[in-house]
């Protein structure tokens, strides 16, 4: 147990934070997980199917070529659906390091493809037809070129596709861009490339994106505006024939090395956007912090930052982070409160306007180094987080985590919330 791990489980209890140890979870496991697999890497859930990749699975003698896992919920509970391979795969191809559901249609990054030069990266659409998965296109930059990564990160709705990235040298060394694609004839038909107007080398524009309506989120977390890396996202909107550039939104205590932008959710006129590393006072280096911001008539103004009540330094609080109506999940995937690096989740709940701490999850079996909370996805009252680094199957072979938080009872009386959501 890392230095003051005792101390943040004492806290746990000193500051009346619901620890969850189990309640409403399942964990899933694929039926074939093997060691290294890291089932869980990426994960995504919409209503009542889950997708979890695991971008280091083995297919027969195709090293690391990757696969995703299908999860639907029936009345015992979530059970196994499909397995979804590439055809063609190839060694090294990683798919489902990032993965995106919508309805009927699954996308599966596959970053480290050679489609135009190594790790040029592709995404591989995947349809459900008559209950059944099938491979439907082949997505890659038309102008693609070694090393961008193209599929790094993806967010979908039944209209619009967006594809991060990062590597992109657009036009600077790794400055980044995004592609949107369209659904026209039940296809997915490339619309328009996005790049920063003031975009930098190295800002890694792409490295996360989110969408909802006519509304795109992109993170650029090594952007140096406000400080080295300090991080920025750029929101544009669809006015019915183009993307147009709306805001650039940086965090107004933006430091060096704070990532904002490394990972981003919207709904509506709400994003949340992680500093995962963003130091904390009188906390310490590495702690994290996520920025809510809201939009009103076209205008994007930061109302919250919000820290874990127990932070502690290297917690990553803002590992992940999902949004769903007035619920906001973030994970803090280095957190102690099991054991070293274990993780945790936090739930925020909207009321009177302010986005307040409800919550602690954690996982009703957690381990050392496990990671609870590398990734996670929230649907209405269904979220999944990921701990692909848990040993059930070899090691790190993964582990997801379905829990239902409209059944969960919080233990805590959820006084004095003023401290873990502060406004600016």
């Amino acid at each position: 147990m890392k230095s003051g791990a005792f101390l943040k489980l004492m806290s746990c209890l000193t500051f009346l934070v619901a620890c969850q140890s189990g309640a409403n979870q399942q964990k899933l496991l694929p039926h074939d997980g093997k060691t290294e697999d890291s089932f869980g890497f990426s994960v995504a859930v919409d209503g009542t199917t889950a997708l979890v990749g695991a971008f280091k699975a083995d297919l027969k003698t195709v090293e690391n070529a990757g696969a995703a896992y299908i999860f639907t919920l029936s009345k015992n509970g979530w059970i196994q659906e499909a397995k979804l391979v590439a055809e063609p795969a190839f060694k090294e191809d990683t798919l489902g390091g990032n993965v995106a559901l919508k309805n009927n249609m699954a996308m599966l990054g596959v970053s480290r493809r050679d489609s135009h030069g190594k790790d040029a990266g592709a995404v591989i659409t995947f349809e459900k037809q008559d209950d059944t998965w099938t491979q439907k296109q082949i997505l890659t930059a038309m102008d693609g070129k070694a090393g961008d990564v193209f599929g790094q990160s993806i967010a979908l709705t039944e209209r619009f596709l967006v594809i991060g990235a990062p590597h992109s040298d657009a036009p600077h060394k790794d400055s980044g861009s995004a592609y949107v694609y369209t659904r026209k004839n039940d296809a997915w038909h490339f619309q328009t490339k996005l790049t920063a107007k003031d975009g930098a080398a190295d800002d890694l524009f792409g490295i996360s994106v989110a969408i909802d309506g006519n509304t795109i989120l992109v993170g650029a977390d090594l952007h140096d505006e406000i400080a080295p890396e300090a991080g920025a996202v750029y929101a544009y909107e669809f006015d019915g024939k183009q993307w147009l550039q709306q805001a650039k939104l940086l965090a107004k205590d933006g430091g060096d090395t704070d990532i904002f932008g490394v990972r981003v959710a919207l709904q509506g006129n709400t994003a949340l956007i992680s500093a995962r590393r963003d130091d904390i006072a009188g906390v310490g280096v590495d702690a994290g912090s996520a920025y809510i911001f809201e939009r009103t008539e076209g205008k994007w103004v930061q109302i919250q930052k919000l820290t874990a009540p127990d932070a502690y330094a290297d917690d990553r609080f803002a590992r992940g982070v999902t949004l769903s109506k007035d619920t906001a999940l973030i994970s803090a995937m280095h957190h102690d409160v099991n054991s070293s690096n274990a993780g945790a989740v936090y739930v925020y709940k909207k009321h009177d306007g302010q986005w307040q701490y409800t919550s602690k999850i954690v996982a009703k079996d957690g381990k050392a180094d496990d990671k609870f909370g590398w990734n996670l996805s929230l649907s209405n009252q269904h979220a999944i987080v990921a701990a692909p680094h848990r040993d059930d199957n070899g090691k790190s072979s993964g582990a997801v985590y379905m829990l239902d938080l409209e059944s969960q009872t919080a233990t805590n009386s959820n006084k004095d919330t003023d401290n873990n959501a502060k406004l600016n």
